[in-house]
């Protein structure tokens, strides 16, 4: 039986390691899962003819979630007849990508143009909706989607079995492992991280008594199952941590006035100072360089980070 999984680094926000997409060769083709962003198109379609598959090839395209690192180029796959498969909250933000730009645009700033790019309209035809539990055939092989809720509600981890190894690929629900580290990072965006369902979906990815965990964010992090627990038990434990500092500088600004207000502005500069001096040393320790501290850890992330959490404790206090 014909198969291989491949991490192909698409070079994401021009970093090594950043991001990656997954390529698996099946009996009866060939699929992928996550496509990258609309920016970094053009290096995925150049590995993917190194490999000696034209996009074209690829029937189905199985996202873990629709935030344009992982879902930016699904439209460039459509336009080739690709299949789209997506969490059902995600489907009509591909349809009609109008709203999600928009907020990316939001939050990315600057960056947005350089490193996103724009997400093509779907064909409706070509969107398939999965819910939890669901399996999808492609290249010949069986993946279930796993509802993995927490850094964004319309997430699914996707189970590959394969022998006696069982292949998870995990979108953010691991976080992101920074290159060259043993450090794990915790992703929470707005406007949906949610850290109770997140810890929810950690025992769930654990209950698939994965052997090979492959982070969009990090490739691939295990290749037993004690390893697979034991990752999945770091990443619990930063969660924790990082969910806690996170709501205590919300409360912090929350309670220092309204958004326009310069009591507001000066407690948030305030939160974005403590928490890179809380985060950084951490990430030291672990072995993150400096050069990656300011590229993976810096102020945009930080600034990120905090957005989500004030979304989430504003309306969940």
């Amino acid at each position: 039986m014909t198969f291989q999984i491949q991490a192909i680094d698409v070079g994401y926000l021009d970093l090594a390691g950043a991001a990656n997409v997954f390529f698996i060769e099946g009996p009866a083709g060939f699929t992928l899962v996550e496509s990258g962003t609309a920016a970094t198109w053009p290096a995925l379609e150049t590995q993917l003819e190194q490999r000696g598959v034209h996009p074209t090839q690829i029937m189905d395209l199985l996202l873990t979630h629709i935030h344009l690192d992982h879902a930016g180029a699904a439209g460039h796959f459509a336009a080739g007849d690709s299949r789209v498969w997506v969490h059902s909250f995600g489907v009509p933000h591909l349809i009609n990508p109008t709203k999600l730009l928009a907020s990316s645009r939001r939050v990315h700033g600057e960056m947005y143009e350089r490193f996103y790019g724009d997400l093509w309209p779907t064909p409706e035809p070509q969107v398939l909706a999965v819910s939890d539990g669901q399996i999808v055939s492609a290249a010949g092989l069986a993946f279930r989607a796993i509802e993995t809720p927490g850094h964004a509600r319309h997430h699914h981890a996707w189970l590959l079995e394969h022998a006696d190894e069982r292949h998870v690929f995990v979108g953010d629900a691991l976080g992101i492992a920074v290159p060259n580290s043993n450090f794990i990072s915790i992703p929470t965006p707005p406007p949906e991280f949610d850290p109770l369902a997140w810890k929810h979906s950690l025992q769930r990815l654990r209950d698939t008594a994965p052997t090979h965990l492959w982070l969009t964010h990090g490739g691939l992090q295990s290749s037993t199952t004690a390893a697979a627990r034991q990752f999945i038990d770091r990443v619990q434990a930063r969660l924790e941590e990082e969910s806690a500092l996170l709501q205590r500088l919300a409360a912090v600004i929350i309670a220092s006035g309204a958004r326009e207000s310069d009591a507001y502005q000066v407690a948030l500069s305030q939160a974005i100072h403590e928490y890179k001096n809380w985060l950084h040393p951490k990430a030291v320790a672990a072995g993150v360089s400096a050069q990656n501290n300011a590229k993976f850890l810096g102020d945009y992330f930080v600034r990120m980070n905090l957005q989500g959490a004030l979304r989430f404790y504003s309306t969940n206090a």
